[in-house]
């Protein structure tokens, strides 16, 4: 924590923080769009945001720019650091305790007249025999980290190594142990502003003696405590502890020397700072493995007139003087910024003094300094206007040798403490600097929070409001700007002794009671505000992704899904044929860890105990595949195998006494080798292979199945499988063969589907389409319209690229024909390498689908990308470039990460792009990587979120979505990742022979959802188990809405005013 104190600073008030008129309608936004009684109800997570239009502003009086200030909705990136932050004499107490030493502070404090009314640090909030209650409060909160400070006076009483205390030691040891089996990662700071008395009396930071005694200091701490504490500071805000301590006097040791001293003293601290790093990285780094840097603060300096560059120039002459004036040395070339350099020796020329005041390093020190600093540690709080004034100092003065003049606007909010006026769009600024001057470190936010006066007020909106502004700014920087936040620690963990002011500013998420020898702590509606957001991990958008409750249509239909190879097994039983996968699968280096579908789930002889599953579970149809090579060994009507036509016969009784329907896919992946050894897909030959195939199945199964899917998504096939090779057959050809194989696919197809509607549709009454898959491709800026033809045209390439055949005129989508035709003519090529559909072609291809199949499990960020694709590939051709968002959440596959809001986008753009078909979700689900996890929270939060974004795509948007098919009944093989990736409803134990099934809690979910059909209100039938609020993909946790907390905080207050 620090003050800044300057009498140059203008318009400043000391008024607490009040809510406007304005703030309160614009929280007021909100509730209108809420009855009463769920405002009561809701939690504080789930409440919908505004239904204007307008953007969310958190300090909507002063801070509206649309621009600049609106709020961000987004998450933070996968792994992101919330932490909370403390320091020894703050909070610890035990201040002459276990042999602890006098440091300048309990010396500043007991001499009187220099802290508010006398107040002392002796006891403050007594962490030192409170720690594990401060631990608890940690827990509570959820925070992954917590940065304290150590005090020298506990480690070495006098501040040397003449004598070493051990019970410092043992309590620190005990602090951080604590931490650590609490889940919470301890990053400690070794100087928090107090100087063993001792040295202080030697000259303190003016002794240059002290960069010695602070390094045995430091390597005491990181031989005693880091085998287990891997992040360290050296120093917290140097420039408090130099120009407050020995400038101005208002903090310990309470030296006014504002020309000399503050120069001096920093001087000492870099280089004690330079010297503590290296011997971490001599002695210690290759054992622990840890980083040390150096926290520092800075108000942000704004130019009064950013358009003058002279008040630009002013501006940043501040921000070197303060900030600069520790990093530069650290982080660019170990000496001080030139602008300070010349500052400082020109005004100590004018004032008749033969060299600068400000002392240089020599060159071994600069090297020595340079790059000592493994991340950027910020503190920050606030932010001062700038403008250029030349400044007379004399005498001396370190804030007139900067030439400037600073204020804080009146009309900016105020706080607890006179020179904090919260300005979030500030702190972004400052982040962004940050980058600009030093690079693209890593950075760690270590302290940010506010001060109220209330000493006692629980409900503190205010600090609520300035986390909420102040992390959404941080979130803009993170992902707007680029800039490597990697953490987070909120000031403070718990009300505390704030320096020269006493008790009389609080900045703890918890309330103190200091009069209370017991020093209880209190949680205050902060605390629950950062719990959740450090739970979701950032802001979600509740417009887009706010929870509907209400129900499916009647008639809905619920199912789940698998595919043959993956669960069947009996590869070799009963006449079957080798198919590619059995040969992808046998000849090894192509699946994890050479697993095999050969046993799989054994439902060849198991399937009795699957449809039991099913029945529990309440699901009205059952999607399987038919392996083509259990029917026919070769592929061709030459020999058919009667046993494999009983298997299914069998499962296809079984589920319709179950009162199961039966919906089958004729090929999911499983090509007989026979026909993959004379070209497989790519030779058209198989055309009417297929259409035996299918012919046998409509005759065999038809009377009974009634729905048909012919191919299960073509672009793995063809992409996967003869593209790059990481599929059956393990064909790389990526230019050519995707479009051959695709080719003869669109027209198998197009066959299979008139030969049931001409011989079987008649008296089988059925309907046949084909299943098609696509990440949905979200560009990356929605206002530019390159981006948005970029992520159409991937669209296109990857869904149009069957779709568009199949529901709108027989041949290839235009904007892919025009792409494949002018890459094929840049790589030297006569034609396209795309092939053509004859006009009858066309004409027997269009109409193809009876309704819409869809498998979606993700989404991907597209922008425009000029590919030069000498060597042809189907990738390069569409001239885009994708990636996912790192703080999307993760699953169990590298390729899928949960956005569930781009599964209603693609829904919508199949209406938009085919029309008003009937659709239906034949997979989507997610996968894990713990495979014995039955309690597999991730799954249920990705089931609630997809299957609501559905929801809203029926209800609000009016798409046709007339089923959906949870992927998967069971863990099963899943092709190259072999039984690595889970994606069941049920786990599987393949470690057993007998291959049992258990059911996960996601099953149970499932089996809700289709109980009820929907999602019921939690106010109007609170029991029902399926109706609690979802999780978000923050962690997996509840969904994160910032009007929820307003509102829950105002509810009480406001609730008579606002429905007057």
């Amino acid at each position: 924590m620090r003050v800044q104190t300057t009498s140059f600073t203008l318009r400043v008030q000391t008024t607490s923080f009040i809510l406007t008129a304005t703030m309160v309608n614009s929280i007021t936004r909100f509730i209108r769009t809420l009855s009463i009684a769920s405002i009561l109800c809701c939690s504080l997570l789930t409440c919908p945001a505004t239904t204007d239009d307008d953007p969310l502003y958190l300090y909507p009086e002063v801070f509206n720019d649309p621009e600049r200030d609106a709020f961000l909705y987004g998450m933070f990136p996968e792994g992101f650091v919330w932490g909370t932050a403390t320091s020894a004499y703050q909070i610890e107490g035990a201040w002459d305790e276990d042999g602890k030493g006098v440091h300048i502070w309990d010396t500043f404090c007991h001499e009187g007249g220099n802290v508010h009314e006398n107040q002392t640090g002796d006891v403050a909030c007594d962490s030192y025999h409170k720690y594990p209650t401060d631990i608890e409060l940690m827990k509570d909160i959820g925070v992954h980290s917590y940065r304290f400070s150590i005090s020298w006076t506990r480690l070495m009483p006098d501040g040397t190594t003449a004598y070493i205390e051990q019970r410092g030691i043992d309590y620190y040891n005990s602090l951080i142990d604590k931490l650590i089996d609490a889940g919470i990662v301890p990053m400690a700071t070794l100087y928090h502003w107090d100087l063993p008395q001792a040295l202080q009396d030697i000259g303190g930071w003016e002794n240059e003696e002290l960069v010695e005694h602070f390094n045995d200091y430091a390597r005491l701490c990181y031989e005693s405590f880091g085998d287990r504490v891997k992040n360290w500071i050296t120093f917290n805000e140097p420039y408090v502890v130099t120009w407050l301590g020995y400038g101005t006097g208002v903090f310990a040791p309470g030296i006014a020397d504002p020309g000399f001293a503050p120069y001096t003293t920093a001087h000492t601290i870099i280089k004690s700072h330079a010297k503590a790093y290296h011997t971490y990285v001599d002695e210690f780094k290759s054992t622990q493995n840890g980083q040390v840097s150096i926290t520092l603060s800075c108000d942000w300096g704004e130019p009064g007139d950013p358009d003058n560059e002279e008040d630009v120039a002013a501006a940043d002459r501040y921000m070197q003087f303060t900030m600069g004036w520790y990093a530069h040395p650290v982080f660019v070339n170990g000496d001080y910024p030139e602008v300070m350099k010349w500052q400082v020796a020109n005004k100590s020329m004018e004032q008749g003094y033969n060299e600068s005041r400000l002392p240089e390093f020599t060159e071994d020190e600069k090297a020595f300094i340079k790059g000592t600093g493994d991340f950027f540690a910020l503190n920050q709080y606030t932010t001062s206007m700038v403008i250029d004034m030349y400044r007379e100092d004399s005498p001396p003065h370190y804030e007139l040798d900067q030439d400037v003049c600073r204020w804080q606007e009146d009309e900016w909010p105020t706080s607890g403490s006179d020179w904090l006026r919260p300005v979030p769009w500030g702190f972004r600024r400052i982040i962004n600097w940050i980058k600009k001057e030093y690079g693209d470190l890593e950075v760690y936010v270590t302290e940010n929070g506010v001060s109220t006066n209330d000493t006692d007020n629980l409900n503190d909106i205010s600090r609520i409001t300035f986390y909420a502004a102040y992390t959404n700014e941080m979130l803009k920087a993170i992902l707007e700007d680029g800039v490597n936040v990697k953490g987070y620690f909120a000031w403070s963990l718990l009300d505390n002794f704030e320096w020269a002011s006493g008790y009389s500013e609080r900045f703890g998420l918890h309330y103190v009671d200091f009069e209370n020898d017991e020093r209880p702590r209190t949680p205050k509606d902060s605390s629950k505000f950062y719990s959740d957001l450090i739970e979701n991990n950032g802001y979600q958008d509740t417009k887009r992704d706010a929870f509907l409750y209400d129900m499916f249509p009647e008639g809905f239909v619920w199912g789940t899904a698998t595919s043959a190879y993956q669960i069947e097994g009996a590869w070799n039983e009963h006449g079957k044929g080798v198919h590619i996968w059995d040969t992808f699968c046998h000849e090894g280096g192509n699946v994890h860890e050479n697993q095999t579908g050969d046993v799989a789930c054994d439902s060849y002889h198991k399937y009795p105990t699957d449809i039991e599953l099913m029945k529990d579970i309440g699901v009205h149809s059952y999607r399987f595949s038919i392996s083509w090579a259990r029917l026919m060994p070769y592929g061709t009507k030459a020999y058919v195998e009667q046993r494999g036509i009983d298997y299914y016969n069998y499962i296809i009784n079984a589920l319709l006494d179950a009162g199961i329907v039966p919906m089958a896919t004729l090929y999911h992946w499983d090509l007989p080798q026979a026909l993959q050894d004379i070209g497989g897909w790519e030779n058209e030959e198989l055309v009417e292979h297929f259409n035996d195939y299918a012919r046998l199945c409509y005759e065999s199964f038809g009377d009974r199945v009634k729905s048909w899917i012919t191919f299960n998504e073509p672009y793995v096939v063809t992409w996967l499988g003869y593209g790059i090779n990481v599929f059956a057959p393990g064909i790389y050809d990526p230019g050519f063969a995707p479009y051959r194989a695709a080719h003869t696919i669109i027209l198998s197809h197009a066959k299979a589907y008139h030969t049931y509607v001409d011989e079987f549709k008649s008296t089988q009454n059925g309907q046949v389409s084909i299943t098609l898959s696509c990440d949905w491709g979200e560009p990356e800026d929605p206002d530019n319209e390159e981006h948005v033809a970029a992520a159409d045209r991937y669209m296109q390439f990857t869904m149009g690229w069957y779709a568009h055949p199949v529901f709108v005129n027989g041949d290839y989508p235009e904007v892919m024909k025009w792409q494949v035709a002018n890459k094929s003519l840049e790589q030297g090529l006569d034609e396209s390498r795309l092939p053509e559909f004859t006009e009858d072609e066309k004409a027997f291809i269009k109409g193809t689908g009876d309704f819409f199949a869809l498998n979606q499990y993700t989404t991907t960020v597209v922008v425009d990308m000029y590919r030069n694709d000498t060597e042809p590939h189907y990738e390069l051709d569409q001239d885009v470039h994708r990636w996912q968002e790192d703080e999307w959440p993760t699953s169990g596959s590298s390729w899928l990460r949960p956005v569930p809001w781009g599964f209603r986008r693609l829904i919508n753009w199949i209406r938009k792009e085919y029309g008003e078909l009937d659709v239906y979700v034949t997979e989507n689900g997610v996968s894990t990587n713990d495979t014995d996890n039955l309690n597999d929270e991730s799954r249920i939060t990705f089931y609630k979120a997809y299957t609501n974004e559905m929801l809203k795509a029926i209800l609000e948007d009016g798409v046709n979505v007339k089923g959906y098919f949870a992927w998967s009944l069971l863990d099963n093989f899943e092709w190259a990742s072999g039984y690595n990736e889970r994606f069941g409803l049920h786990y599987v134990d393949f470690e057993n022979d007998a291959r049992p099934r258990t059911p996960k809690e996601s099953s149970k979910f499932y089996s809700n959802l289709i109980k009820n059909n929907g999602y019921i209100d939690p106010v109007t039938v609170p029991s029902q188990p399926i109706t609690q609020a979802p999780a978000s993909y923050a962690n997996e946790k509840k969904s994160f809405s910032v009007a929820g907390y307003f509102i829950l905080v105002f509810v009480n207050i406001y609730i008579t005013t606002l429905w007057m």
